[in-house]
């Protein structure tokens, strides 16, 4: 019998705020580091596409980051939110002229991949947020926010599993679906919270 799979760790909304509120906006690089983890949430972006991307790759008035050569050597649109979008902004405004990549180091150069896991990891310690993962408590890394980008947007209704397929650049269903097994898994926890219609009786 096949072992089941691991459902995806997401992180809670009040969460991702408190990690973002650690943030400081005010200066260069909190203004580059608050686009960063954005991306990762909003998007749902792997940390190497979001390394590779170029200024070429965004449009802000259309709203959408075109990944090439994604997991799979899939290229795909992803769609921008308001959210992202202010984020962005706000970075381009600052953006060292002299690089091409978006999200750069403040010569201009990419940005390594190592970077964006060690900004994660301390945001996480700072904010005192944490994955419980069995008797372990681990610390957020960017996949979990990618995880929590799907998840949110399945639970919302805002899009469907074909469509959040399509924007996470899985190349076979299945591996999408995993998300409803957690929005499932939700509604479960829920139900067995009902309260009785015949409690005393």
């Amino acid at each position: 019998m096949a072992e089941a799979r691991k459902l995806p760790k997401f992180i809670k909304t009040e969460d991702v705020i408190k990690i973002l509120d650690q943030i400081n906006r005010k200066c260069w690089m909190g203004t580059r580091n608050y686009a960063i983890i954005m991306m990762l949430y909003r998007a749902g972006l792997r940390v190497q596409e979001l390394c590779n991307l170029t200024l070429s790759d965004v449009d802000t008035e259309q709203g959408l980051i075109y990944v090439q050569q994604g997991k799979g050597k899939k290229d795909r649109y992803v769609p921008i939110d308001a959210d992202l979008k202010k984020a962005l902004s706000e970075w381009l405004k600052i953006h060292p002229q002299n690089s091409e990549y978006l999200i750069c180091t403040y010569k201009g150069g990419q940005l390594d991949q190592r970077y964006v896991r060690e900004l994660c990891y301390r945001l996480s310690e700072k904010a005192g947020v944490y994955i419980q993962d069995g008797t372990e408590k681990k610390k957020v890394s960017p996949h979990k926010f990618r995880h929590t980008c799907f998840t949110e947007l399945l639970r919302e209704g805002t899009l469907n599993i074909r469509d959040i397929q399509e924007m996470a650049g899985h190349n076979q269903l299945e591996t999408t679906m995993i998300y409803t097994h957690v929005v499932m898994t939700d509604l479960q926890r829920k139900i067995k919270g009902r309260k009785p219609l015949l409690a005393n009786k």
